[in-house]
């Protein structure tokens, strides 16, 4: 019996997703249905619509009805140990936007106290291209503020994305006061030069 896909498995695979980020790591969408494997383990059909390549994958069950369900759950090969995802399934694929984050993690500062928006005007350094010195960039994305982006919020870390000349550049946000390090605050978007401490 093959499993009818859900709307949202139907949509990525119409949109040619090809990965994703995961609350820890990308996955690769891949739909494979009947893994003997999990439906073995689970007792029902079921269809894997991604993997790590490391051997863990994400499924869903498929109800009597030969109908992929909306629970998503995670396989991880070391056990076997499986567990359910609270992850809203269109969230996680990318097809709606996440709000942003409001979690406990602290609000993104310059070392000179200012916060940090989206469209400031920033110098910064980077370790890849050290000997340009200082360069010049914009915010373009601030956990927090901007809609959730897992590529830039996931295994306890966030981190902050600035636009350079020739590439985009994203520095931790400090998890226990958050500094962003190494980065200077120039002006806000719009408005006159605003001294940096």
């Amino acid at each position: 019996m093959n499993i009818e896909l859900s709307k949202a498995l139907a949509e990525a695979k119409a949109r040619k997703i090809e990965f994703f980020m995961g609350e820890a790591c990308e996955w690769k969408f891949d739909i494979e249905e009947h893994p003997t494997f999990i439906e073995d383990l689970i007792g029902t059909k079921a269809i894997i619509f991604a993997n790590n390549g490391y051997g863990n994958y994400l499924f869903l069950k498929a109800d009597k009805n030969g109908i992929a369900e909306e629970t998503i759950f995670e396989f991880f090969h070391e056990g076997p140990e499986i567990n359910e995802i609270e992850d809203d399934i269109e969230l996680l694929l990318g097809l709606k936007e996440r709000p942003p984050s409001t979690d406990g993690y602290p609000k993104a500062v310059y070392e000179s106290g200012e916060d940090v928006q989206i469209g400031d005007h920033v110098q910064l350094k980077t370790i890849f291209q050290f000997w340009r010195g200082w360069q010049n960039g914009t915010v373009k994305y601030v956990p927090g503020i901007s809609k959730k982006s897992l590529a830039h919020e996931y295994n306890g870390l966030k981190w902050v994305v600035v636009e350079i000349k020739d590439a985009e550049l994203s520095p931790v946000v400090a998890p226990d006061t958050g500094i962003l390090r190494k980065v200077r605050f120039i002006k806000r978007a719009g408005k006159g030069a605003e001294p940096a401490n």
